[in-house]
């Protein structure tokens, strides 16, 4: 498992588990949620710290449709959730230095056709670690995202959540198809309050940020789920390359060769 380093900062990737960040640290301070951890994430699928949904985020309404099978995906109340199972599998590390892993994973699971290349860097340096993913063929869906958790305390910390447009939801979590107007939320969660919610992605380079901590899509992210259950200390500010359910509606899906870029470091002191 290598360990980055850069400045004050640290982050543990584990390439043969889907290239999952497993640990990013400031000082030694932990800055993401690590829920059930590596164990939970090996044996059940369980997401943590800063995992890959690929080549579905969120839900599906179908098991089935033309451009998946997700029989072998999770479930969430009887529906797919956050990709398959190959996508947890092992990456080879194409290169490695001090700050920086990048690896490939060879996708030839025929639940999701055509074969093609997905290929994650991880780079660190002082202002955060930057993730990026380059889908890498002709022609292949793209529907993919990521899920990092932050640690917060729901009663101290200080949220930034900079959305204007939210897309209405059914009661499983799926979109209807239907937007609306929403103001950009500044303040503490506290003990109530929660989030499942698909939302318009901010302009490239607006950061979401909780306390000290914030999230920037950089790239290939035009939408963004926030996720924060009540009584959980932790919220995940979600990059999307396509909307909830798209691999089976066809709404907004992207196409590869394609690129997704976001970054995860202090938030500058303003």
């Amino acid at each position: 498992m290598p360990t980055l380093r850069a400045a004050d900062l640290q982050a543990d990737v584990v390439p043969e588990l889907g290239m999952v960040v497993a640990s990013l640290r400031r000082d030694g301070h932990e800055l993401l949620a690590l829920r059930a951890g590596l164990d939970g994430y090996r044996e059940r699928g369980s997401t943590f710290g800063v995992p890959l949904l690929y080549p579905f985020a969120n839900r599906l309404s179908a098991v089935r449709s033309e451009r998946i099978d997700a029989s072998a995906a999770r479930t969430d109340d009887g529906l797919p959730i956050h990709g398959l199972p190959r996508a947890r599998g092992p990456f080879r590390v194409q290169e490695q230095g001090e700050s920086l892993v990048r690896a490939v994973l060879d996708w030839d699971d025929p639940a999701f056709a055509p074969a093609h290349q997905i290929e994650i860097t991880h780079a660190l340096a002082a202002d955060g670690l930057t993730v990026t993913t380059r889908i890498i063929g002709e022609g292949v869906p793209v529907a993919f995202g990521w899920h990092p958790y932050l640690a917060i305390d729901r009663a101290t910390t200080v949220l930034s959540i900079p959305v204007t447009v939210r897309h209405r939801l059914d009661a499983r979590g799926l979109p209807t198809g239907e937007t609306e107007e929403v103001q950009p939320f500044a303040g503490v969660l506290g003990a109530e309050r929660g989030y499942d919610d698909l939302f318009d992605a901010p302009a490239p380079g607006t950061p979401f940020r909780a306390g000290d901590v914030e999230i920037v899509f950089e790239a290939g992210a035009p939408f963004a789920q926030v996720f924060s259950p009540p009584g959980q200390d932790l919220i995940a500010f979600e990059p999307m390359a396509a909307p909830t359910n798209a691999l089976v509606t066809g709404d907004d899906l992207g196409v590869s060769p394609y690129e997704m870029r976001f970054r995860i470091g202090p938030a500058p002191i303003v």
